[in-house]
């Protein structure tokens, strides 16, 4: 009776997760469509579905019967930048995933390691010293990813000492430090700006933007994204074991030193990228892993899936709200999320059912 009961417990679980990931893939295109269509010259969503589909089959299923200027506006600005909306939600949501479980701290989120504020400090030192005058905007790009990439390694080396230790307590606070020492940085360069734009811009920058979205630079951020999340798929059972607990699973088999130190490298490089391309947008990592736990649990198969899905639909909401809220001024988009999420994020922290993978 009780494995008949559990057999039917584990097909509801299924069909819930099987329901809630076609629904949110339903949803994710819609945004998409529907982010596309809204802006500062609104386009009908049939227009939009009929142009995308002309141009990703690069043949005219749809005769062309609307103006050609929509063709520009939604292929070259605007599709660009909802899909590194999208590949950002995702890969920020798939990093907190990883984080949180790597450190066993349900606060945790991909910037833990210091890595936006290496990230805004290199920035803001090429926007301050005048970087971006002469090698113009992919020099802020390459920039914020050396910051990002000098914090991650030096949290890694000293957090981990070079592999040796597994001390998720060690890790946090390196990174809690590196992180402080970069913000001074960026604090210092800021007010040491030449001029009220730079300072303007280099703040800007820092809280993220999805501005600078074009054709060539998504790939790079889109391949990371594939890469990280396979990995994470291939190493989704390792993952549910290092919940339990480090003596845990070493004992069950688990080589928790190795799991580690490549869930941190791949969420190291993988936050670098994007971080690199728009700057710093907080609490996507932190709030859409707890807001997947209360469907998937701790099933980090089911949760990989469900966090990419409602990270992308989360960025690219947001990223609507900033552009259209205060027309033609753009809000800072990590301003929305942080909006959005903090009271969400206290909401959901403050239903008796909920914990750390789940519903007890």
């Amino acid at each position: 009776m009780d494995v008949s009961i559990q057999q039917r417990r584990n097909l509801s679980k299924k069909r819930g997760f099987l329901f809630w990931s076609i629904a949110l893939s339903i949803v994710l295109v819609a945004t998409i469509i529907g982010a596309i269509a809204i802006g500062s010259t609104y386009i009908e969503p049939g227009v939009v579905y009929k142009v995308l589909l002309n141009k990703l089959l690069s043949r005219e299923i749809f005769e062309p019967t609307w103006n050609v200027m929509f063709e520009n506006i939604i292929w070259e600005i605007r599709l660009p930048r909802v899909i590194l909306g999208a590949v950002c939600g995702a890969g920020l949501a798939l990093c907190g995933v990883l984080m949180q479980c790597v450190t066993k701290n349900p606060i945790a989120e991909p910037y833990i390691l210091g890595i936006s504020s290496g990230a805004s400090c290199g920035a803001v030192a090429v926007i301050v010293l005048g970087g971006i005058s002469t090698l113009g905007i992919t020099s802020i790009t390459g920039g914020a990813f050396v910051g990002s990439i000098v914090s991650g390694v030096l949290v890694f080396a000293i957090g981990t000492q070079m592999g040796r230790t597994t001390s998720t307590t060690r890790l946090v606070l390196s990174g809690m430090a590196i992180s402080t020492i970069f913000g001074a940085l960026t604090n210092l360069l800021i007010y040491s700006a030449k001029n009220s734009n730079q300072a303007k811009n280099a703040l800007f920058w820092t809280v993220g933007s999805l501005g600078g979205a074009k054709w060539d630079v998504l790939l790079i951020p889109f391949i990371a994204l594939i890469i990280v999340v396979a990995v994470a798929f291939i190493m989704s059972k390792s993952l549910d074991v290092l919940l339990l607990g480090d003596d845990s699973a070493i004992i069950l088999g688990i080589n928790v030193k190795l799991v580690k130190s490549i869930i941190l490298i791949l969420a190291t490089l993988l936050t670098s990228t994007l971080v690199a391309i728009t700057g710093a947008i907080g609490f996507i990592g932190l709030v859409v892993p707890h807001v997947c736990r209360t469907v998937a649990g701790s099933d980090h198969k089911k949760l990989i899936v469900l966090s990419t899905l409602v990270g992308s639909i989360f960025l690219i909401l947001s990223d609507v709200a900033a552009r259209g809220l205060f027309p033609p001024i753009e809000i800072p988009i990590g301003i929305i999320t942080s909006l959005v999420g903090g009271p969400f994020f206290l909401y959901l922290i403050s239903k008796k059912n909920y914990s750390f993978g789940g519903n007890e």
